[in-house]
């Protein structure tokens, strides 16, 4: 069931003239409509430690405009999911116990059930208003990360400046059409120095999940299909 959604949700992914709204709304009337999505919120963590909306689906813009970017600094089911990289699901009747904040972000839906979080590393994090309380298993936080991930690559491309093709450099696949955060060209450079995922992990310190995050960042950025294509370009295939 979740192979097959998720399937759905890449073929609509290359669909000519897609917007994050576009895909937002997909979001909740086709990928996630079996959980009973009402709402949709997907952010993006900024230079200065916070989670700032990139596209929504089922709230109000001008609610979303009042409650801004979110400070990593504060305790909220988004920030707790993204500083801890787990899965953050809260019903409405313990929403405010758990998180007295909520109190200060006005317009928030007033019929849901649960409001479910998940993390996508290293980019931010995608949350759903809910009208059911899901059990959160394996297979389904499997599918929740991996309809993340797209949706991350997804709105990372539609932000990459394409540059023309420049005639000097005819051999030359790769074509940095975004800027890689420092972190990146570090995992690049070691990539190229045919280092495996886990070993980047352990010599940079970081988790391999984020790791391997920060690779599909990196493709996403050069318009390259993966690793080998990364190699090859290098010179290191």
């Amino acid at each position: 069931m979740y192979l097959s959604e998720v399937e759905k949700l890449a073929r609509y992914l290359i669909s000519p003239g897609l917007t994050v709204p576009d895909l937002c709304k997909f979001l909740v009337l086709e990928t996630f409509a079996h959980l009973k999505t009402s709402a949709v919120y997907t952010s993006e963590i900024t230079e200065d430690g916070c989670l700032a909306p990139v596209g929504t689906f089922g709230l109000a813009k001008t609610v979303v405009a009042d409650w801004g970017n979110i400070p990593l600094t504060i305790e909220a089911p988004l920030t707790v999911s993204v500083k801890t990289n787990q899965l953050v699901l809260i019903r409405r009747e313990e929403a405010v116990e758990k998180y007295p904040v909520l109190v200060e972000y006005k317009g928030i839906p007033e019929k849901w059930d649960s409001y479910l979080v998940t993390p996508i590393l290293p980019f931010g994090a995608i949350a759903l208003t809910l009208d059911s309380v899901p059990v959160i298993e394996t297979e389904l936080e499997s599918f929740l990360r991996a309809v993340g991930a797209l949706a991350s690559l997804f709105i990372q491309r539609s932000k990459v400046r394409v540059e023309p093709f420049d005639r000097r450099h005819p051999h030359s696949k790769i074509r940095e059409q975004g800027v890689l955060t420092e972190r990146q060209v570090l995992i690049k450079q070691l990539m190229e120095k045919g280092h495996t995922n886990n070993a980047i992990a352990g010599e940079i310190g970081y988790s391999e999940s984020l790791v391997r995050q920060e690779t599909m960042a990196i493709y996403a950025t050069l318009n390259i299909s993966g690793r080998k294509e990364l190699l090859d370009d290098s010179g290191g295939g």
